[in-house]
């Protein structure tokens, strides 16, 4: 009898891996508990994909999962701008949640060119902040996971005439600076890192995702469904 049922174990474990789930996924049983998930961000967050989100994984077989939204426009992780995420209510509503997962998403308000090029050593002062921020979350009692995630691209070709010089500027601040440094902080924190940036550039079948957004910086709805199916992946691998 032992060896039957360790025959028995052997194949369940064999049929879970190869239908690619890992153990506690979403697609599995999720342990029927609920997951809270909060939502850390700028404008694009603001704007609503949490609740894509929750859709998508409600869809996908998540039981009571809920993602809180705290995101507030113009947020950035540097000092000295319009929003400055940590001197926000947003902030410190975020602190009190408590959630299974934080999910970071910040800087590309960071790469305007009136913060970005009038910050002294913005490349230092934005390491350090976003790294304190994490310190932080990864400090209070409930002791939760966190995702970070490189922001979203931006098109200028999609931008009105006036703004179009400075979506220009993002642009090049995001690929040059921002995204490799959220990637190298990601690696230097160790914490897992889901790739927006990548994703939506070339994540699906190689088309970028500039004909998803409706002014540059900002998204359809397909366009946040695509990047959230990006982080459903990111949260499978936690074995929630």
């Amino acid at each position: 009898m032992k060896t039957i049922m360790l025959g028995l174990y052997h194949f369940l474990i064999l049929a879970v891996l190869s239908a690619g789930l890992p153990f506690g996924s979403a697609d599995s049983t999720n342990d029927n508990r609920p997951v809270r998930l909060a939502c850390a961000g700028d404008s694009n967050t603001k704007k609503g994909y949490p609740q894509i989100l929750q859709t998508m994984l409600e869809n996908q077989g998540w039981h009571d999962v809920t993602a809180e939204n705290y995101g507030i426009g113009a947020a950035t992780i540097l000092d000295g701008t319009l929003r400055p995420y940590v001197e926000s209510d947003e902030y410190a509503s975020l602190l009190r949640s408590e959630p299974d997962v934080f999910i970071v998403m910040f800087e590309t308000d960071d790469t305007y060119p009136d913060y970005w090029d009038a910050c002294e050593g913005p490349s230092d002062e934005f390491r350090w902040s976003y790294s304190d921020l994490l310190e932080t979350l990864r400090g209070l009692e409930s002791q939760p996971r966190i995702l970070i995630a490189t922001p979203l691209p931006v098109y200028p070709t999609r931008a009105g005439p006036s703004r179009r010089d400075n979506i220009v500027g993002v642009r090049e601040h995001l690929i040059e600076d921002v995204v490799p440094l959220i990637r190298e902080i990601a690696a230097e924190s160790n914490v897992p890192l889901v790739d927006v940036y990548g994703h939506m550039e070339m994540g699906e079948g190689s088309r970028s995702s500039a004909s998803l957004s409706h002014d540059g910086v900002h998204f359809k709805r397909a366009g946040y469904e695509r990047m959230c199916r990006a982080f459903v992946a990111a949260l499978r691998e936690l074995d929630l």
